[in-house]
């Protein structure tokens, strides 16, 4: 191909390339702040074991009959599409609490909630909901 023809061309298919290949990628947030400040609040909560856990950007307090004043657990929190997981170690035992947008409704008092919830301590297993709050 001649020269003259090449140049113009090339200016023309080389910004198509160039936006095809910077196509958006999802991201995964971290326990890093929004950039806009804003962190999501949760509470979530369980029956029979009772537990609530008061979701505070990385820090969760962890509420139950035996600690009533909360035990806090420094997490890690990952946001992937609408789920959002924290997870971390407590004395060498592994956690992790997802909360999802399925509606809830709680099992002993009748009372929905927007989200579920999955508490996860040292392997053992609780579901339960939660709903956005401070």
């Amino acid at each position: 191909m001649k020269k003259e023809v090449m140049a113009p061309l090339v200016a023309l298919v080389l910004p198509l390339l160039l936006s095809a290949c910077s196509q958006h990628v999802p991201s995964v947030s971290t326990s890093a702040p929004e950039a806009t400040g804003a962190t999501r609040q949760f509470v979530a909560r369980g029956n029979e074991p009772f537990w609530t856990l008061k979701v505070n950007g990385d820090t969760l307090a962890w509420i139950t009959p035996d600690h009533l004043e909360g035990r806090q657990l420094h997490a890690y929190k990952v946001v992937s599409g609408d789920r959002t997981t924290y997870t971390g170690t407590d004395q060498g035992k592994a956690f992790s609490l997802v909360i999802e947008p399925k509606p809830c409704t709680d099992s002993m008092s009748g009372e929905t909630f927007s989200h579920t919830s999955t508490w996860t301590y040292a392997g053992e297993r609780n579901s339960g909901c939660a709903g956005e709050g401070s």
